[in-house]
């Protein structure tokens, strides 16, 4: 990386350049002072979250302290506080909502792009990753910094984008200038391009790592329907904390009538932390609320999500199981991580997702909704009943597809799964 590239971005988010010689990768070459995470007791996590009214019954309550307890056993260890870090994500991904709001009233077609694999992108996604990656960085100054995220620079970079990258350029500023936070210089070009590669990051199972899908479902935000910031946290190799804001999802039932918020309305922020529960809250800050995933355990009642796209998941699998089950409404298809937000609240009981035979799962499609669902009191595995594993990288290694639901339904779902798998064959890439 440049050093004038360094000292700018230095300059905006007071992180120290290192010595090229002792990291010679591109992008990647910061150096953080670290912070020794700040343990909490048990009783001091229970207070805090009994700080907000509960919204649960006696039965509901007992499945929410069983979430609890299986969360808990993702560390060994006792509980550790992620407070500073989970107000972080939230003033993160809101900011980034801010701006793809702004973008999707007015989305231009010089605003969208095709990547190498010809899957869209737009001045949003990169200036969501931006934002993000620049507040956390901002409200979390001294710690070691790694981030997972989607996108990176190298098709900005060309000549022919430079026009986006100018209009990318002026979006961040703005959105920076107007939230007020942050008295900084207005960011160059050069920054907003250091500043999307530092998403390179690979992960893994030490230390800790961000994980950001800056817009996860850009098909649907083209459409002007349902997308999520997605942003999660990794503590070796284990989802810690996970924020989902869905500026098109509405307070109430995605399963109502109207799929998309009214015009003017703010949308859903949920957050989940390990051992916390999840909450949601409107975009514009209204009190945060506990939720609980459906109690149903009688599969005919069970309302279930998959992706809006055909190509995304395999719509003919999910109705060889919704049968098998004896499902009788329809299913509810959307796009994005708004699926696991929606399901963390009880608006279904169901989530599957089978892609083509050959696709690598990315770790950003899912770990913040990972989290917001098991805090919630659900469960998610793979096709063969594997917990999902984050530990490895970039990608999910698992078994055919993914499952989501809660613990009551997930024995006959995973029967029905494993059933359908023998009679419906999966297309391949």
């Amino acid at each position: 990386m440049a050093a004038s590239s360094l000292t700018a971005l230095s300059r905006l988010v007071h992180l120290t350049p290192s010595s090229p010689k002792s990291n010679p990768k591109p992008f990647l070459s910061f150096s953080f002072s670290a912070t020794l995470p700040i343990f909490t007791s048990f009783f001091t996590l229970k207070l805090k979250s009994s700080s907000y009214s509960p919204i649960l019954s006696s039965s509901s309550s007992s499945a929410s302290l069983s979430s609890s307890s299986s969360s808990s056993s993702l560390n060994s260890s006792a509980p550790m506080s992620y407070d500073k870090q989970l107000a972080a994500a939230k003033k993160a991904a809101s900011l980034a909502a801010r701006l793809c709001q702004n973008v999707q009233k007015g989305l231009l077609q010089s605003d969208v792009q095709s990547k190498s694999d010809k899957s869209p992108v737009t001045v949003a996604d990169y200036g969501s990753q931006v934002l993000v990656s620049f507040v956390l960085q901002k409200e979390l100054p001294g710690q070691a910094f790694s981030l997972v995220a989607e996108e990176d620079s190298g098709d900005l970079r060309k000549e022919e984008s430079q026009e986006t990258l100018e209009r990318i350029t002026k979006l961040v500023n703005d959105t920076i200038a107007n939230d007020g936070s942050y008295k900084v210089s207005p960011l160059s070009k050069g920054d907003i391009l250091t500043i999307i590669d530092s998403g390179m990051s690979e992960g893994g199972s030490n230390g800790q790592h961000w994980v950001l899908d800056p817009i996860d479902g850009t098909k649907g935000f083209l459409r002007g329907d349902q997308y999520a910031i997605a942003l999660g946290l990794l503590d070796e190799g284990k989802v810690v904390l996970g924020v989902l804001a869905c500026p098109n999802l509405p307070l109430e039932s995605i399963t109502s009538q109207h799929q998309n918020t009214p015009n003017g309305a703010a949308g859903c922020l949920f957050s989940a932390q390990l051992s916390c529960g999840t909450y949601m809250e409107s975009l514009d800050g209204s009190p945060p609320v506990k939720v609980h995933v459906s109690n149903t355990e009688n599969p005919e009642e069970a309302a279930f999500f998959e992706s809006y796209e055909a190509a995304h998941s395999s719509h003919s699998l999910s109705g060889s199981i919704a049968k098998k089950l004896g499902v009788k409404a329809a299913p509810v298809r959307i796009d994005s991580q708004a699926k696991y937000g929606a399901l963390s609240r009880g608006d279904g009981a169901i989530y599957l997702r089978f892609p083509n035979k050959g696709y690598r799962e990315k770790i950003w499609d899912h770990a913040a909704g990972y989290i917001v669902v098991a805090e919630a009191g659900g469960v998610a595995t793979d096709a063969a009943g594997n917990p999902l594993d984050f530990s490895k990288g970039r990608y999910l290694d698992l078994d055919t597809g993914i499952i989501v639901t809660n613990r009551k339904l997930m024995p006959a779902l995973l029967k029905a799964v494993q059933e359908s798998l023998k009679e419906v064959a999966l297309p391949s890439l």
